[in-house]
């Protein structure tokens, strides 16, 4: 389930779109776990949550460098910054003062806005590049 104000963004790229979908349903997880008070399991969930992003971008940009995506340092960019600020998130979690909705909320919009902003261009280089080669 994804959260109600969002609409998948599908790139029509397979792999990264099954990526995006786990990456939603870990978003959409946090909200009801943190209201069930167990914060063993939260923190559980924020680490995968964590490593799973950490998972997806390398991918991302393994196949961005792969086809020398002329975005790719700003793209990269954009995944420290979404990295750099889930980490404060986990700050917050440690001191007791995470929001659970605005992390789920924040997580939720930057990936549906990355997708379909920075996340199609390097799919449609890729996509040229790939029907450039079959020619």
């Amino acid at each position: 389930m994804i959260n109600e104000n969002i609409q998948k963004f599908s790139l029509g790229f397979p792999e990264m779109d099954a990526q995006h979908d786990y990456c939603y349903r870990l978003f959409d997880a946090i909200k009801p776990i943190a209201e069930s008070g167990d914060k063993a399991k939260l923190g559980v969930l924020l680490h995968e949550i964590e490593m799973y992003l950490m998972f997806h971008f390398e991918c991302e940009e393994r196949l961005m460098r792969m086809y020398e995506f002329p975005g790719f340092t700003v793209h990269q960019g954009d995944h420290e910054q979404v990295g750099n600020r889930f980490v404060r998130f986990q700050d917050e979690f440690s001191a007791g003062t995470m929001n659970p909705g605005s992390l789920s909320g924040f997580l939720s919009n930057w990936l549906w806005e990355h997708s379909s902003t920075a996340d199609i261009e390097y799919v449609k280089w890729i996509q040229k590049s790939r029907s450039a080669k079959i020619v």
